[in-house]
């Protein structure tokens, strides 16, 4: 039962009730039920007045259009190949940007930056220090992440990851099994 069914059968209980009929069986209901008080039926015909309002309310609304769902991120053959490196050090949100940008067709879900550091992280790559900042490990500096400190306007100190052309390409060719993790989670 939908939202407007049950609406409209809660103001059919309150009418029947407002003149003394059960409305589960449909007789009338005793002189003396506390229903056939004046001030009772009053409340029941307030409420039924209310239901009115809110089933007209709910009949004049502008429908709901549901945006369809997006499917899980995925990458084919012919997409993974149109896939370009950045020249030099780039930043994590790049690689992301550069996978949407071939995978703009697919009506997906977007691919996520944080998806490659949660999965660099899960492999040893990235590590988190005390502050809970991601930062490269020996083994992702092998493949050539580079942690950078530096500072905020407001003094605040932070990491940014950089990523070569070899760290790109590490990345590229593991692509898939980076939204397998994500999924899989």
């Amino acid at each position: 039962m939908n939202e407007i069914d049950k609406l409209k059968r809660a103001k059919l209980y309150m009418d029947k009730l407002s003149v003394g009929v059960d409305p589960n069986s449909g007789m009338r209901v005793h002189e003396d039920d506390i229903v056939r008080d004046s001030r009772v039926i009053a409340c029941f015909e307030y409420i039924s007045r209310v239901l009115e309002w809110e089933i007209e309310a709910f009949e004049n609304r502008a429908p709901i259009v549901e945006k369809p769902r997006r499917r899980r991120a995925f990458i084919n053959d012919n997409q993974f190949a149109q896939l370009q490196l950045n020249n030099g050090d780039c930043k994590v949100s790049d690689i992301a940007n550069e996978v949407n940008r071939v995978i703009a067709g697919n009506e997906t879900k977007k691919f996520q930056a944080v998806w490659i550091n949660d999965w660099l992280e899960s492999i040893g790559m990235l590590c988190r220090n005390t502050d809970g900042q991601r930062i490269a490990t020996a083994e992702g500096g092998e493949i050539g992440i580079t942690s950078h400190l530096k500072t905020r306007a407001d003094g605040e100190e932070y990491y940014l990851n950089l990523y070569s052309v070899q760290a790109q390409s590490f990345i590229y060719d593991n692509l898939r099994a980076i939204i397998d993790h994500h999924y899989d989670r």
